[in-house]
């Protein structure tokens, strides 16, 4: 049987909770990932998570996924930060008045298969940490400021879509990819 983008997020988060707990390398979960989100059947995802302790199974998938609900993060002369694990909603809005700001994507789960983020900095800064595997548009733009455009958007066919938009005005929006730590 086919998967669905619930079936693959949900492989996603279980070979991320594995990585957690140290029962997979870094680069092994990398890879195992890839082909999570890659991947077309049932039968493909299973195969994934098969040594694990609690492997994939099609019996688990209690039908559509729903997305974690929309979030706001605010820094008004301050900052905040948003790293690890945790679950990344369909719309993500971040705002910097004199203050900055991290989003780290790296070791988060997504809840949803396209992720729209807005990012607005005011005489701040934001950086945005994308992994390697998820695809990404920007469309942003700096005035007397800086609007990140650099990074390569093509990431792994079935990887989360992340959509980056918003302004800064006498600041800046970061967006880099970076890997994963090795554990």
């Amino acid at each position: 049987m086919r998967a669905a983008d619930a079936d693959r997020i949900q492989a996603a988060q279980l070979l991320t909770e594995a990585a957690a707990q140290g029962q997979l390398p870094m680069p092994e979960y990398e890879e195992r990932l890839t082909k999570a989100y890659a991947a077309k059947t049932y039968g493909e995802l299973e195969r994934l998570s098969a040594d694990l302790p609690v492997a994939f199974s099609a019996t688990r998938n209690t039908g559509p996924a729903h997305p974690a609900p929309s979030t706001l993060l605010l820094a008004i002369m301050s900052g905040f930060e948003r790293r690890g694990r945790w679950n990344v909603p369909k719309r993500l809005t971040s705002f910097t008045l004199f203050g900055g700001g991290v989003i780290d994507l790296r070791y988060a789960d997504f809840t949803s298969p396209d992720v729209e983020i807005h990012s607005y900095s005011i005489f701040g800064g934001q950086t945005i940490l994308l992994p390697p595997e998820v695809n990404v548009d920007v469309h942003g733009v700096g005035v007397m400021g800086a609007f990140d455009h650099g990074v390569d958007d093509i990431g792994s066919p079935g990887a989360p879509h992340v959509t980056i938009r918003g302004f800064s005005l006498w600041g800046s929006v970061g967006i880099k990819r970076k890997k994963r730590k090795a554990t």
